[in-house]
């Protein structure tokens, strides 16, 4: 009963607090290594070669133990689980099988809108077109009958001037074959030498044929007087009377239509000024 405290006392000593107690046994323990390493271990000794004994041997059959069949395995009922599971595999294709629905359905919907919405813009890209086409095929009856209005103006101006022209071309025209006439009746009235039957009631009516330089080609008596040396006597003045070579200043077109057939009618009172 003394002894515990005592060596409580002396692990409570100084030496052992800190690192006292590790610094002691330290040094007790080199000085246990130096006493080892210091002993003499070689053996004085001799070996001493002891005989063999003799050993009998005999074989012993050692009987095997019989091999323990296996304990035949517990049948556990696991229908009940069996059935949960079916159960929810059963729910789970069941929510695979409407989920697959409700997609299908969400595609069937977005082909439907989508196929709305492509209608909807082909209805109104052909009402786009179609107003078009009727802007294009206005404006082109507007120009077409703009072009229709400016070409009847033209033709209208140039009918007008036309006709300005032919009028005043034909007064020319008249102009000239008065004067023409004039002139030839003049000339066969120098050359005609008045018979003594001639009477102031008399009239010829002769048909001069005429080449464009004046040269008198044919004459012909188309309606005679009634007395033959009246109508003589005019046939002769117009023969003395041609050639005409004035008639070749009048424009071909001018002399074609008035002079190359040209009737006369010839009166002895025409000559009286």
């Amino acid at each position: 009963m003394k002894k515990i405290p005592l060596i409580g006392a002396l692990f409570n000593h100084k030496l052992f607090q800190g690192y006292g107690f590790a610094v002691v046994f330290s040094l007790l323990l080199h000085v246990l290594i130096l006493g080892l390493v210091s002993r003499d271990w070689s053996t004085a000794d001799e070996l001493r070669i002891v005989p063999p004994k003799s050993i009998k041997a005999s074989v012993v059959e050692i009987a095997q133990p019989k091999p323990i069949p296996p304990a035949p395995k517990a049948v556990v009922d696991n229908s009940a689980q069996k059935a949960r599971e079916l159960a929810a595999q059963k729910r789970k294709e069941e929510a695979r099988r409407q989920a697959e629905i409700k997609k299908q359905k969400e595609l069937a919907l977005k082909k439907e809108q989508a196929a709305k919405e492509k209608a909807k813009k082909e209805k109104a890209a052909r009402k786009e077109q179609e107003r078009q086409q009727r802007l294009a095929e206005e404006s082109r009856k507007k120009k077409q009958q703009e072009e229709l209005r400016r070409q009847l103006e033209q033709e209208r101006v140039a009918r007008e001037q036309a006709q300005a022209a032919a009028a005043e071309q034909a007064e020319q025209e008249a102009g000239e074959v008065a004067y023409y006439s004039e002139l030839l009746k003049n000339l066969i009235a120098r050359n005609w030498n008045r018979p003594p039957s001639a009477r102031n009631n008399m009239v010829a009516l002769v048909q001069l044929s005429l080449s464009p330089f004046g040269d008198l080609l044919e004459v012909r008596l188309l309606e005679g007087s009634g007395n033959d040396a009246y109508d003589r006597s005019v046939v002769q003045a117009i023969q003395k009377a041609a050639p005409f070579p004035e008639l070749k200043k009048l424009e071909r077109r001018v002399f074609d239509n008035n002079f190359k057939r040209f009737n006369f009618r010839f009166r002895p009172e025409d000559l009286v000024r």
